[in-house]
């Protein structure tokens, strides 16, 4: 009799646990990855000389003096994925013992302009103005005023989203030529300008 108990309460136990739901797990979606392309290579242009050339460069430099823009400079990143998207152009400062970044003159303020590309030739002023044909209103900038003081340690910094490709290239100049202003930014793995994007 007490095996016969034994054996209905564990066929029992049987049936509520087949029939008790199984909890289902919702499948995590991946998260986008994201990669970024860095130490873009600069070339010097110049408005005044406008044949002139100089690069590529590492550092990012512009001045202005004589109430013109004197030194612009394009920067070129290749490299990017195919599948990339979200693209974002940003900057980055180190602490003040690693980095080389000095603004000097009233504004930091720059202009950027995204090029449709790049000449056969020499990258100068007079060589890129046909592929020079963003509106105004997709211009845009980054603003390096006041960052480099020593009180300032690392940051990074958000200019713009752009548009992905697999080579960006980007015309760089300040905002206002009239002011005299001389802006260097020297470039590395932990300084400059840089391209973050998910795939």
């Amino acid at each position: 009799m007490a095996l016969a108990k034994t054996l209905l309460s564990l066929l029992a136990l049987a049936t509520v646990a087949l029939a008790s739901p199984t909890a289902i797990v919702p499948r995590q979606q991946d998260a986008p990855s994201t990669g970024s392309v860095r130490r873009p290579a600069m070339h010097n242009i110049f408005p005044q000389q406008p044949d002139a050339h100089r690069g590529p460069l590492t550092g990012l430099h512009l001045e202005t003096f004589a109430n013109l823009s004197q030194l612009e400079q394009v920067a070129v990143f290749r490299g990017i994925p195919a599948a990339a998207s979200n693209c974002v152009l940003q900057w980055d400062q180190a602490d003040k013992d690693s980095r080389t970044f000095i603004v000097k003159g009233g504004s930091g303020l720059t202009r950027m302009r995204l090029l449709e590309g790049l000449p056969d030739g020499p990258i100068t002023f007079d060589s890129i103005r046909p592929f020079d044909t963003a509106a105004d209103e997709d211009q845009f900038g980054a603003d390096f005023t006041l960052w480099d003081d020593e009180m300032y340690g690392a940051q990074t910094h958000i200019a713009s989203s752009i548009p992905c490709a697999e080579d960006i290239f980007i015309k760089i100049s300040m905002r206002d030529p009239t002011t005299k202003t001389s802006l260097y930014l020297g470039q590395d793995d932990n300084n400059g300008l840089w391209i973050e994007y998910d795939l």
